[in-house]
């Protein structure tokens, strides 16, 4: 979800222009309005340029993120994958000492640097995607393989009872495999808005994950049929 006056206030317009602009989005099918502001229509694949994502569903991830610091502890080495849902975990980090975060995200580097910097921070290596700002490519795989990490905390394009966690990008989805491969415990992190959704590149299936964790605009159909299903599914609040 976005509401209109975080959006106002970002692009210094009137709120009137927001709605405006948010309606004509609603007629062309890229969003549903709601009261103070508009989602994402369930099961559509976020953009992939970052900076395009980084307003969208904002509330949700600070659940997610919130969520997730708690399935932490002090002293974890912790994988921290790119993109925006998993960077919404970096406010939460503050109460848990000598915490080691790995990330391939340039962004969420400088956040824990600039809001959490009790926490040490490592820079996997790689190519730089200027859309995802975040490395990958063939050094990535191999600087993960010497690290193993206590959990791993991944994020997903799109997510699907039949199909699993996916993504449209094939280096991105081995990078996510490697990751998962070198950690105990496993956290899927993704917002209601992508569920029922897939891509071409399969990261895992749900119930190969220590834990899925999504907001509470899922579905209740669909959070009965994830459990039923054997999925790990945590609903996180707003």
């Amino acid at each position: 979800m976005v509401r209109t006056v975080d959006l106002a206030a970002e692009m210094n317009v009137a709120g009137m222009t927001i709605r405006r602009d948010l309606a004509e989005l609603q007629e062309r099918g890229h969003v549903v309005l709601i009261h103070g502001g508009a989602k994402i229509p369930a099961g559509r694949i976020p953009p992939a340029d970052r900076r395009e994502r980084a307003a969208v569903e904002l509330e949700a991830k600070r659940a997610i993120g919130r969520s997730a610091a708690e399935q932490l502890s002090s002293g974890d080495v912790v994988y921290l994958d790119s993109g925006t849902t998993c960077a919404a975990i970096v406010p939460y980090l503050t109460g848990l000492e000598n915490l080691t975060v790995v990330t391939n995200d340039l962004t969420t580097a400088t956040d824990l640097v600039a809001e959490a910097s009790h926490v040490r921070v490592l820079m996997a290596g790689g190519l730089v995607d200027s859309q995802t700002l975040s490395t990958v490519g063939d050094l990535f795989p191999a600087v993960l393989m010497n690290l193993r990490f206590d959990v791993a905390l991944v994020s997903a394009s799109a997510w699907d009872i039949d199909a699993g966690a996916t993504t449209g990008g094939m280096a991105y989805s081995a990078a996510k495999r490697v990751v998962l491969s070198r950690a105990k415990r496993s956290l899927l992190l993704v917002d209601s808005s992508k569920y029922g959704a897939s891509q071409a590149h399969v990261i895992r299936r749900l119930d190969g994950f220590s834990a899925v964790i999504s907001d509470s605009q899922l579905a209740i159909a669909d959070q009965a049929t994830l459990r039923t299903a054997g999925v790990h599914l945590t609903v996180a609040d707003h």
